[in-house]
């Protein structure tokens, strides 16, 4: 794994796709690398966000490369002036879902917003 190309956000190929925000997420206990996927081909654009598990070890190395921690909050971040919020993807670790977010103003960022799944009875 290039630690320092996911830290840095270079273009992958110099091509129509690249990639955009990443960040680490620790959750009960589990370590996991977000990594967004921006594609822009002749009008066509997609935001995707692929997840990864990974070791405690991967984590710090990303970390210590550069790669952000990922913001977990309970509240769905609200787009101001100069700053967009879209909706990405959702995913399931334990008895959570976490929605993830793309925020993007001056930077680039994903933040996951921790929501409690329902009981079944």
């Amino acid at each position: 794994m290039d630690y320092e190309q996911i830290a840095s956000r270079k273009p992958t190929c110099n091509g129509p796709i690249m990639i955009g925000a990443t960040c680490v997420a620790q959750i009960d206990g589990r370590f996991f690398l977000l990594i967004e996927i921006e594609i822009e081909v002749m009008g066509f654009e997609r935001e995707e966000v692929i997840i990864f598990q990974i070791t405690a070890a991967q984590a710090a190395a990303l970390i210590a490369a550069g790669v952000m921690r990922c913001q977990i909050v309970t509240r769905i971040p609200t787009p101001g002036p100069g700053q967009e919020v879209n909706l990405i993807c959702v995913f399931v670790v334990g008895q959570n879902a976490f929605l993830v977010f793309n925020v993007e103003n001056a930077t680039d960022r994903l933040v996951l917003v921790r929501v409690p799944l329902c009981t079944i009875i």
